[in-house]
């Protein structure tokens, strides 16, 4: 057994290494301007944002381009595609923020046709004549729980909404909200934050993401988790670290669920959890609890919806026929279960007292009966028929749900 003495000093030699790494950082990051010339921008839509890893650029105006459509886009002063919105709410409004990642921000279509604007439009068309409603975007490609959290805290608030409405992506969030979500903005990757779970609570303190060190392991100790924001501060300013960045993944590459199937969220439909899965799900329930507990002492009302990939709902719609041939096509999907992951979330939305609706069934419901693709094809987003539905259904749920002002 290692005595404390000699613990001590194995702490004192990795302190000087460390410092001295940093020190080598710190002076070549002095000459590397002089040596290389900095990345292009090469992302217009998105700027690196220490605090969330990145966020829509402010008042960004360009053109997104796919092979289903052109769309013209421009962002507020928040960087959100959404129309500007004061801080201080007018009288007689009903805020309601909705949190969310790129469903949510919904670039695809104009902001008009939106699911945010369009279930605004709805409340104030068949809502009470009392309040005026107005619905905020609070969503942006790539963000999983972890980053709504932190614009929550920091930004969402200060709008004073009086219903926090998460709308939870099945297909990506529990994926994003592992170590390593990134999107490379500027020339550069730009880190998520996350959180890590200890004695069964989430850490409220989210950890700055260090390539190389961060890991699926909960990060509970007081040094390890200075050393790991140190190391992800660093990373974030020093041209050096991002220069070794790719040789460092090619040793410890980010740790993920479902590599080996075609779409890595498939993983949540299968009886096998895997490790990295199985902390998804304890980091995302705990992070989700985190921002019941913070939106609620703020006095504001809190809800989730969910939101199913189109590609498991398009299987929902198979004729027995089309399932059978796609069960021969791909039988490791045999054991697949469509409802597996809504129901554990349900139970749990249910133990913790969070109004929710899952959105699967009445869309599903609705693709069924009028045959208009609510998902694009190429990117899985959705459509304007898509937006519309879902913003519809989510009206007629607030309507019922006691959650607005009667």
């Amino acid at each position: 057994m290692t005595s404390l003495t000699e613990q001590r000093k194995q702490i004192r030699r990795f302190v000087v290494n460390l410092l001295w790494f940093i020190a080598i950082l710190i002076l070549v990051d002095l000459l590397l301007p002089h040596i290389f010339v900095p990345d292009p921008k090469d992302q217009e839509f998105y700027v690196p944002n220490n605090a969330l890893g990145w966020m829509g650029t402010p008042y960004f105006e360009g053109e997104l381009k796919d092979p289903e459509f052109r769309q013209q886009v421009k962002f507020n002063s928040l960087g959100m595609y959404d129309t500007e919105h004061t801080l201080e709410k007018p009288a007689n409004t009903f805020r309601i923020l909705i949190l969310g990642d790129s469903f949510v921000q919904a670039i695809h279509v104009a902001e008009s046709e939106t699911s945010h604007q369009v279930l605004e439009n709805n409340l104030n068309q068949h809502g009470n004549n009392a309040s005026h409603f107005e619905v905020i975007s609070g969503g942006v490609i790539g963000w999983g729980t972890n980053q709504q959290l932190i614009f929550y805290r920091e930004t969402g608030r200060q709008f004073d909404p009086d219903l926090v409405l998460l709308m939870f992506s099945m297909s990506s969030d529990f994926q994003d909200n592992l170590p390593g979500q990134a999107l490379t903005a500027q020339g550069i990757n730009s880190y998520s934050p996350y959180f890590s779970v200890c004695n069964g609570e989430l850490n409220p303190a989210p950890l700055t993401y260090a390539p190389g060190l961060s890991t699926i392991k909960n990060i509970c100790s007081p040094l390890e988790r200075a050393v790991i924001n140190m190391m992800g501060t660093l990373h974030q300013h020093s041209m050096l670290y991002q220069k070794l960045e790719r040789g460092v993944l090619s040793q410890q590459p980010r740790q993920i669920f479902g590599e080996k199937y075609p779409a890595p969220f498939s993983a949540l439909y299968l009886p096998l959890e895997e490790p990295e899965l199985a902390q998804a799900w304890e980091v995302t329930q705990t992070t989700l609890a985190q921002l019941q507990t913070e939106a609620e002492a703020d006095g504001r009302k809190f809800a989730v919806a969910l939101v199913t990939p189109g590609v498991v709902m398009q299987l929902m719609l198979l004729s027995p026929a089309e399932r059978k041939q796609f069960l021969q096509d791909n039988p490791i999907f045999a054991s697949v279960e469509a409802d597996k992951p809504n129901q554990r979330l349900a139970q749990f939305f249910t133990e913790q007292n969070i109004p929710f609706i899952d959105l699967t069934g009445p869309m599903a419901e609705h693709w069924a009966a009028n045959g208009i693709p609510l998902y694009f094809t190429g990117n899985g987003h959705w459509t304007v028929e898509g937006n519309r539905v879902a913003a519809d259904i989510l009206t007629q749920w607030l309507l019922e749900s006691g959650l607005l002002p009667h």
